[in-house]
């Protein structure tokens, strides 16, 4: 899963014909042109169905230390075959600690309305982007990216209240990842700026000069 996060992007589904967004490595697209357009990759549907079957082996693992429990009696310990008591099995944070699958057609979905809105946004404007943001959340909540631009617009609209409640479900989200859904900012930038965003939110306050935009990256 760590994998599949920090290395696939939409160079990846152009390379081996991804169009279902299943990642079914199914395409021979060898001439495929790094590094494509940069769109987010189509790998979520694919981890949320292997984080789905992790968490039913975590549960298995549960189920085998209360059995061992049940038969042991006065202190001993009753071995258990197959399970290696020195591994422990954690559960990865996303998608609702892998209790959610997220479908091939919502993730594609998703990806679009997210990609059109940053695209095209500063010239259809804000209120078309805010619009089409907030569907791709409704279909795909589990990446933080999304997230992030619509704070920004909350922030550009002086709507400082929702954009501070908002904020720590961004932050909490790109955390939990610990890289990037959209490949074309590094983790370390996405994370700097949704915390330029809660703090302009916890002080209400936003520029509005393009230079005062620019000087957002100045560290206080």
């Amino acid at each position: 899963m760590a994998d599949f996060s920090d290395q696939i992007f939409g160079f990846q589904d152009t390379l081996f014909d991804n169009f279902n967004g299943r990642l079914e490595y199914s395409g021979n697209s060898y001439g495929s042109l790094w590094p494509g357009n940069g769109k987010p990759g189509l790998w979520l549907n694919s981890i949320s169905r292997m984080g789905a079957i992790y968490s039913l082996l975590e549960r298995e693992e549960e189920i085998f230390m209360e059995e061992r429990k049940r038969v042991g009696t006065g202190g001993n310990q009753v071995p258990m075959d197959g399970l290696d008591e020195e591994l422990e099995l954690v559960i990865p944070p996303v998608f609702d600690n892998c209790t959610r699958v997220l479908g091939a057609e919502e993730q594609i979905e998703a990806r679009d309305l997210y990609w059109e809105a940053v695209c095209e946004g500063s010239k259809q404007g804000l209120d078309w982007a805010e619009e089409l943001l907030e569907r791709s959340i409704e279909k795909n909540p589990f990446v933080g990216e999304p997230y992030v631009v619509l704070g920004q617009i909350y922030l550009t609209n002086g709507r400082f209240e929702e954009a501070e409640r908002a904020a720590e479900k961004w932050l909490r989200h790109l955390l939990e990842w610990g890289s990037p859904w959209d490949k074309r900012m590094s983790w370390e930038g996405w994370v700097a700026w949704c915390r330029v965003l809660l703090m302009k939110a916890k002080e209400k306050s936003w520029p509005n000069t393009s230079w005062g935009i620019l000087n957002l990256g100045l560290v206080k």
